[in-house]
């Protein structure tokens, strides 16, 4: 009877150790509770620096994410997410890949505002001492005795995430457990640290686990948008990427925008016009390419080509009688100049629409094109929204 007890004992323990197993291989909730799945990472970074090619695995690794959640009290109410990052590096803490998200505008959902990699870092070695180490075969060519650490200049991509449901819709703190953070990107990534940087494709990272959320009951997950003044024009210019079509500036949604009010015939705006080409390239040069310089012709054409030769690759919209563009963009400013007196004005906006630049024309057809120039440079390097 003793051993028979034995046999039972022994096939009793056997199963409950299989249940167990498949609790935690599923992330599910065992007899004993809920099960933790630690956040890992998948996948590898490629990127090419210094006509080189520069692989991290971060294949298995320890992730960490800090998320927000909008808190949600209402039965069966649902709570959204406005701000997540995630971030994993290897075991000793050297080549870190951050990656930050915001909310975006009605119906975009997360979007990617930067991707940070730590290619130099400051590690704790134990003891109170720390020790700058490379990500291991990174080219060490960075003027810096410090930690080394790119940035996205201009990052697109979005993060999939479904909404949180009750109860942890409605707490202050919340257990997410066993999600999986599948990030998309419109492309490689260009990041740039000083006058360094590299392009890198991060199209196969993603992360599985639990994910611990704070919960906020005031957070916002909609960004606010601001309404551009409201024209649709065809653009003229054949070396723009929209040549030929007729749109408007909400084409341009979630980028900053500069627009300037030209007339063919001012010998003023022609300069002008050349000068916004020269920002354009300056400005994707160095990593503003978030940043988008428009004209607007005079309904009162003479000689397109005389303008379209002082550009490239910036959209030209001729404005017509009908439409009349340029009193739509003067509203605010009709009480003091009007009609062509207001050639040469300049108009700048944020990424959420909203004006945060006025260059006055001088209403006689003058310009300063340095006093100009500085006020498009405020838009180029104003930060986000």
């Amino acid at each position: 009877m003793v051993l028979s007890h034995l046999k039972n004992r022994v096939a009793w323990l056997v199963a409950a150790t299989a249940v167990l197993a498949a609790g935690c291989q599923a992330g599910t909730t065992s007899a004993m509770g809920p099960v933790d799945t630690p956040l890992s990472a998948s996948g590898a970074f490629a990127a090419n620096i210094d006509a080189a090619d520069f692989t991290v695995s971060y294949q298995g690794l320890k992730a960490t994410a800090t998320m927000t959640h909008q808190i949600n009290k209402d039965p069966g109410g649902l709570a959204c997410v406005p701000a997540l990052s995630v971030a994993v590096a290897q075991p000793d803490g050297t080549c870190k890949l951050q990656l930050d998200y915001e909310a975006g505008f009605q119906g975009e959902g997360l979007q990617l505002k930067s991707v940070k990699f730590w290619a130099r870092a400051l590690i704790d070695q134990g003891g109170g001492k720390t020790e700058l180490v490379l990500c291991p075969g990174w080219t060490s060519k960075e003027p810096s005795s410090t930690e080394v650490v790119y940035a996205s200049t201009v990052a697109t991509g979005t993060l999939p995430l479904e909404l949180i449901g009750q109860p942890e819709a409605g707490m202050a703190k919340a257990i997410l457990r066993n999600r999986t953070l599948a990030p998309t990107f419109g492309g490689p990534v260009t990041m740039k640290y000083l006058g360094r940087h590299f392009t890198v494709d991060l199209s196969q990272i993603t992360f599985k686990g639990d994910i611990t959320s704070t919960g906020d009951e005031n957070a916002q997950c909609v960004k606010t948008f601001h309404d551009f003044p409201a024209w649709q024009l065809q653009d003229i210019n054949p070396g723009s990427a929209l040549h030929d079509t007729t749109y408007g500036l909400d084409a341009f949604k979630g980028k900053k925008v500069v627009v300037a009010l030209v007339s063919d015939w001012c010998a003023s705006c022609r300069s002008q016009a050349q000068m916004m080409q020269k920002l354009q390239d300056q400005a994707i040069a160095t990593g503003h390419a978030d940043t988008v310089m428009v004209l607007i012709a005079d309904k009162q054409t003479s000689n397109s080509a005389d303008l379209l030769k002082m550009v490239k690759t910036i959209p030209v919209f001729q404005d017509t009688p009908q439409v009349d563009a340029w009193a739509k963009m003067n509203e605010g400013h009709a009480s003091k100049f009007k009609g062509s007196e207001i050639r040469n004005s300049g108009y700048g906006f944020a990424k959420n629409g909203s004006p945060i630049m006025y260059f006055e024309p001088s209403g006689t057809g003058t310009l300063d094109l340095g006093k100009y120039e500085s006020a498009v440079n405020t838009v180029i390097q104003a930060k986000d929204d």
